[in-house]
């Protein structure tokens, strides 16, 4: 093989290897957008209410009951509400998260939508969600006071 031959040889190596590190177009996975269904939504509904269902197990008799007691029983009333709250905004956000791309979907539009869908799931879903467990942590702690 000649010097020239070589050389192409090597520079199509040099080129190759520049590509698959430096080529941020074509070597940049795509980023997988986080699924969110109604099946999502109804795990966080059912794991929620499988511990609020523990409220109806409290019994007190109304001339034992005291103050404390009265008052952790109307809070896991307001949390409980409060998770219905949150339920409902999932479901709205679920099906605007999930109509961006069918409704939009056009390939000059998709990378935007993808990165809408993304931002969108880290700045309104997961802190509803985050919130929901905060507020499943009191239930918990009002129900172990509760026993």
């Amino acid at each position: 093989m000649d010097i020239l031959g070589q050389y192409k040889l090597e520079s199509n190596y040099y080129l190759y290897n520049c590509n698959q590190t430096y080529d941020l177009e074509n070597n940049i996975g795509e980023i997988e957008i986080p699924e969110f269904t109604m099946e999502h939504i109804n795990m966080i509904d059912t794991h929620y209410k499988t511990y609020m269902s523990q409220v109806n197990e409290i019994i007190y008799d109304d001339n034992e009951i005291c103050v404390n007691q009265l008052s952790d029983i109307f809070e896991l009333n307001e949390l409980f509400l409060e998770h219905v709250d949150n339920i409902e905004e999932l479901t709205h956000i679920m099906n605007k998260y999930n109509s961006q791309l069918t409704v939009d979907g056009k390939t000059n539009d998709y990378t935007s939508i993808r990165t809408d869908k993304i931002r969108m799931y880290l700045k309104e879903i997961q802190p509803i969600i985050k919130n929901d467990e905060d507020n499943l942590k009191l239930v918990l702690i009002l129900l172990s006071n509760q026993y």
